[in-house]
């Protein structure tokens, strides 16, 4: 702790240092030295900037401001700055934002203009907005095709791999090995001759991308094409003399896994042993987060007992570093062990560990909000920085006019200055009037994006209903904020009826980008002709890559063959359905227990069937119905719904829903709602 105290007093000493070097020149030396200096000081600051970012995010915030103020640094490169220091504390939104400003910058170098689309990129990434990534990473290649520089060559191929990786993780695998191939052949032309790892990592990482996508899918015959590359780009890579120590152990524990998982999955279980003993080896295979990494091949492997002492290691990992109130430690940890568990028939240790996941979730909630309300918090406070930055400049090139002029002329223009100082007041006064003015604009300018995302996020669901005789569905989504992560959605295809509805972890912008991807998967997968558990297994595989925010989704997702009646669904997690009419007059589902999808890969989810549905009600509803809570705390009940449910004619469907929501109000009183509501009933005859 000392030690980290005294580095810490060492880095701001020399940030003061260099700091007063930028104020004496300036001062003293006059603005011809300054620029006969600009790039050796500035190159001296950024160099301490770099090692502020990630333990002193605070100081590197303070230093940047600094840099910009003195002229250092244009305004696109210091939110460029910013944005990568977000980006090191995992802040993804904010360093979005920021890239997005820095890019706004039409004087900025070009590398810098480059190294900010990759930030966004990132950014978008981190928050699982695949569509968004693959958005900015189309118009960063598509700026470096109109740009003859080098700089724009050597960007070229990360803004190509970048697509090939959106492409595949949005389904369109034939796009996104065409682009990985381009990216591959733009990268071996730019590293010839080329001599640090900084270099041929990037090449490695594409590789591996490549091999992962692939065989996750079972095209082991395009991931097997990649594996010769792999091994080429990782000697590059770990065969330069300025590669450090410990990246090159990480490579090698990179190589290492997905060899062991590609062979795995291929069927040749010996060599994937092999890798897997390699990966073993290394150094990072010892550390909290190579033991989870580890506990996904062994996964796959069924090694049960060995998936739950990796995940025990990286259990204390989180409990000592405070960091078990997310929902990384949740879906990562918790839940795999829970998994583990129950395949090895350990009941009871499964049933305290889910008592600890489930204990956990309020907490994890609560700092979940807390983090989303912070972030916003920093995004106004950086507003307001900024107009600050922007009236420190004018204020201090006024005051060395000032002090110039009354070092001359001070008796003789006593009376110009006393006017100069009442206007000067006059400007404060009339700036602070905008400034609020601005402050009122840009709370009305979100408020309005809200609302219009509000509408988009609407316009995602169907409001139109199959007018099919015998089909009878109606559906209403209620958010509890602006925007939500609830969702419903249908395909008819001839006799195929597919329909969900689904649930997203958390509230709020977050929750409905989730809900966006997972509705747009559903809607790809039903036109496939899949059966409901299919469509649950890859939907997980796709949403829990790089769901490193740890969110999911609930779901119910049937298939109703309109000729015969028979249901065919899976339930992913979700509260069970009503069965009304007949002999269940309105009984809850009976089910097979499945978890969310989003927690973690390679879950086969299984599915159920009922014969026939004729002539009966199906209500299926998210839990902001019956955990909608009234002023005193209390909550609506299934009891409450089952009841509610009885007094109602099934005759409409439309009327069904009309009626349960019109209690929930009365139930509600003034209370807010405490979570979306969505609800769909669907009752089917015969159909013609």
């Amino acid at each position: 702790m000392q030690q980290r105290s005294l580095k810490r007093k060492m880095r701001y000493s020399i940030k003061i240092i260099l700091m007063a070097a930028v104020v004496v020149l300036a001062s003293c030396n006059g603005k011809h030295t300054v620029n006969r200096n600009n790039k050796e000081l500035t190159d001296s600051l950024t160099a301490v900037l770099y090692e502020l970012m990630d333990d002193e995010p605070d100081a590197a915030m303070a230093m940047v401001d600094s840099l910009e103020r003195e002229g250092l640094y244009g305004e696109g490169l210091a939110n460029c700055r910013r944005a990568q220091i977000y980006s090191e504390q995992y802040q993804p939104r904010v360093s979005g934002i920021y890239a997005l400003r820095a890019l706004k910058d039409k004087d900025m170098k070009r590398n810098h203009f480059y190294f900010a689309y990759n930030l966004l990129i990132n950014s978008a990434q981190n928050v699982g907005n695949t569509e968004h990534a693959l958005k900015y990473a189309t118009e960063a290649l598509a700026a470096t095709n109109k740009d003859t520089s080098s700089t724009a060559h050597e960007y070229a191929p990360d803004f190509m791999a970048n697509i090939g990786n959106c492409q595949m993780k949005l389904g369109h695998r034939k796009e996104g090995n065409e682009n990985y191939e381009r990216a591959y052949q733009m990268y071996e032309e730019i590293l010839v001759g080329a001599k640090s790892f900084s270099w041929y990592y990037p090449e490695m990482i594409l590789c591996v991308d490549a091999i992962s996508d692939n065989s996750l899918e079972g095209d082991f015959e395009t991931a097997r094409r990649w594996l010769p590359r792999l091994l080429k780009s990782y000697e590059q890579t770990v065969g330069t003399s300025d590669i450090p120590s410990h990246v090159k152990d990480n490579c090698t524990a990179e190589v290492e896994m997905v060899q062991a998982r590609f062979y795995f999955r291929e069927g040749n279980r010996k060599e994937a042993e092999r890798h897997f003993q390699s990966y073993c080896q290394t150094k990072y295979s010892t550390t909290p987060f190579g033991k989870k990494s580890a506990a996904s091949y062994l996964e796959l492997a069924g090694r049960w007992k060995e998936v739950e002492q990796s995940l025990a290691n990286a259990d204390s990992f989180y409990f000592d570093n405070d960091s078990h109130h997310s929902m990384n430690y949740l879906t990562q940890v918790l839940a795999r062990r829970f998994h583990a568990q129950q395949q090895m028939g350990h009941q009871t240790d499964a049933l305290g560990t889910a008592s600890k996941l489930i204990s956990l979730l309020d907490s994890v909630e609560e700092k979940i909000d807390k983090d989303n309300a912070a972030e916003l918090a920093v995004i106004y406070e950086t507003q307001e920085k900024e107009q600050l930055i922007s009236n420190q400049r004018v204020t201090l090139s006024r005051q060395r006019w000032i002090a110039t002029a009354v070092a001359l002329m001070l008796l003789s223009l006593f009376f110009l200055f006393y006017a100069l100082y009442r206007r000067s007041v006059h400007k404060k006064l009339e700036k602070a009037y905008n400034q609020l003015e601005e402050t009122t604009t840009a709370k009305e300018r979100i408020e309005s994006e809200l609302r219009i995302a509000r509408d988009i996020q609407m316009s995602m669901v169907p409001h139109e209903f199959p007018q099919r005789k015998g089909l009878d569905l109606y559906a209403q989504m209620t958010p509890a904020r602006e925007v939500g992560g609830d969702l419903y959605n249908y395909v008819l295809q001839d006799d195929e009826f597919y329909f969900c509805v689904g649930d997203v972890s958390g509230k709020g912008v977050p929750a409905s980008l989730f809900m966006a991807q997972t509705a747009k998967l559903f809607h790809t997968l039903a036109t496939q002709h899949l059966m409901p558990a299919d469509i649950a297994s890859k939907m997980n595989n796709e949403l829990a890559i790089g769901n490193e925010q740890g969110m999911f989704v609930t779901m119910f997702i049937a298939l109703l063959h309109l000729s015969t009646g028979k249901l065919d669904f899976c339930n992913c997690g979700h509260n069970p359905p009503v069965l009304g009419g007949g002999e269940h007059q309105n009984t809850f589902l009976e089910m097979e227990t499945n978890v969310p999808i989003g927690l973690f890969p390679d879950i086969q989810f299984e599915g159920q069937q009922i014969d026939n549905i004729k002539g009966h009600t199906l209500f299926i509803y998210t839990d902001g119905l019956n955990e909608a809570e009234n002023p005193e705390q209390q909550q609506f009940s299934d009891s409450r719904l089952l009841e509610s449910l009885k007094k109602v004619s099934h005759a409409s469907s439309q009327q069904v829903i009309e009626h349960i929501a019109q209690e929930i109000e009365e139930f509600r009183k003034d209370a807010q709602p405490n979570d979306d509501l969505t609800m769909m009933c669907l009752r089917v005859d015969n159909v013609t």
